[in-house]
């Protein structure tokens, strides 16, 4: 198992492109058994990285096991210039980044809006989730829209 101090220094940044040729970056750090993290929008891998509020939990899942993370469309290092923010396309930058992480069987944890992409991506690929985790998230998007909910989701 690596040092704290060289978990703490390092990650290595990754692109790759999804089954619509977005660009997804992706970061992969730690030692042990893989964790697939599919967090939420608001995400930056360089920002996080270095975040007072995200920093510690990063290093201690890395700790544990080698972390692989990604800046969904539209955020962060990944490519912004996108308008398809559909659950197929996100769960196509899912695959993409298990991919071409090499990533066979590995442990996935949803946070926030993540928990319905992982939730599709165990379903269709059971044989390579190991556990899932959800954490702060939701199986699917609530049934009972209001016109608020509505002009809510129109404004993000």
């Amino acid at each position: 198992m690596r040092s704290l101090a060289a978990l703490q220094a390092s990650q290595r940044v990754r692109f790759c492109r999804s089954a619509d040729a977005t660009r997804i970056a992706y970061a992969v750090h730690g030692d042990g058994p893989p964790l697939l993290l599919d967090a939420c929008w608001l995400s930056h891998l360089e920002y996080d990285w270095q975040s007072p509020v995200w920093r510690h939990y990063l290093v201690e899942l890395g700790r544990v096991a080698t972390v692989v993370r990604f800046d969904e469309r539209g955020h962060g290092m990944s490519d912004r210039d996108v308008t398809d923010f559909t659950l197929d396309r996100r769960i196509e930058d899912l695959e993409a980044v298990a991919d071409h992480a090499g990533l066979g069987r590995f442990a996935l944890m949803a946070m926030a809006q993540g928990g319905p992409v992982a939730l599709h991506y165990a379903h269709r690929h059971p044989e390579r989730v190991t556990r899932l985790v959800c954490a702060s998230t939701y199986a699917a998007a609530s049934q009972h829209v209001t016109d608020d909910d509505r002009a809510l989701e129109d404004a993000f």
